[in-house]
């Protein structure tokens, strides 16, 4: 009743009331619900809102809702600063502090929106400001991300990282994310290479296709890597992360202080600390003092 009589608090007149009120009784549970719209038409709306100041619009058409706000979606629950429900449509529009958790995993950021369907599922959720999505087996960091929950697809933009246990992070400007096949594609951008590195290395292209199931990634280049106390370059790179070996193709190139080694394949043994050149090989060693060519 506490809450419940802090949100009539925030309505700001008598005209509202009988909005705020359809909202309630369609809902069935009474002023204890404290804001709870659903049913009589309703698009999309949570099973259960609480709020320490709550308002409808004279139509009833749009709810708002701010202080310590608690919304619930089925086992879905958010918290935010604000709230801004839109009947019509079932857009939910969460502000400040945004957190959502569930069975699966929870989400973090600045601003979320959320659409639902008329039985009050939840399809898709657009994160915007230092968005997360977290499950026990991965994690989706960027500026932007868009997860489609009927799809199991999620897209994320901007300082993109995608980490996957037990250590591997993927970075990019831009990645999509299959949940259910675990296959994701990172692009690069000129000033933000698609890199994907573990406890073995690092090796940074144009383009990362990663698969969390086999742990294995292929990358398209022009891709660079740090090997040992030289570099390797090449027209592309395929990883295998679980046991750290990869194969770099297209005119491998290995460069260090001694020399210069290139090779059309250069295979990797990361934990070995060596590699194997393949099909036409050819080395150039310096004298002390002379750089390699670039």
């Amino acid at each position: 009743m506490r809450r419940a009589r802090a949100a009539f608090a925030g309505l700001g007149g008598p005209a509202l009331l009988c909005p705020l009120l359809s909202w309630l009784c369609a809902a069935g549970g009474g002023l204890a619900a404290a804001a709870a719209p659903a049913g009589d038409g309703a698009s999309g709306t949570p099973s259960n809102v609480r709020a320490d100041q709550v308002s409808v619009d004279s139509r009833g058409a749009t709810l708002t809702a701010s202080g310590h706000v608690s919304v619930t979606y089925g086992t879905l629950r958010v918290t935010s600063d604000s709230l801004r429900l839109n009947r019509s449509d079932g857009t939910a529009v969460f502000q400040g502090h945004v957190a959502a958790a569930d069975p699966a995993g929870r989400a973090l950021a600045d601003s979320v929106t959320l659409v639902a369907t008329r039985d009050g599922r939840v399809v898709r959720a657009l994160l915007a400001g230092h968005a997360s999505v977290e499950t026990p087996s991965y994690a989706v960091i960027a500026d932007r991300i868009d997860a489609d929950r009927e799809r199991g697809r999620i897209t994320a933009d901007a300082h993109v990282t995608l980490f996957s246990q037990p250590d591997v992070i993927v970075t990019g400007a831009r990645a999509t994310y299959d949940q259910r096949s675990g296959d994701a594609v990172i692009l690069g951008s000129s000033a933000a290479p698609a890199t994907v590195q573990n406890r073995d290395g690092r090796i940074a292209g144009a383009r990362v296709d990663f698969t969390r199931q086999t742990m294995r990634a292929v990358i398209r280049g022009p891709v660079n890597a740090d090997l040992f106390d030289a570099t390797l370059t090449g027209a592309g790179a395929t990883v295998d992360l679980r046991r750290g070996i990869a194969v770099f193709a297209g005119g491998a190139v290995v460069s260090r202080r001694q020399g210069r080694l290139e090779a059309d394949e250069i295979t990797v043994f990361y934990r070995d600390r060596r590699f194997i050149a393949e099909g036409r090989t050819h080395m150039t060693l310096l004298d002390a003092g002379e750089s390699p060519p670039p």
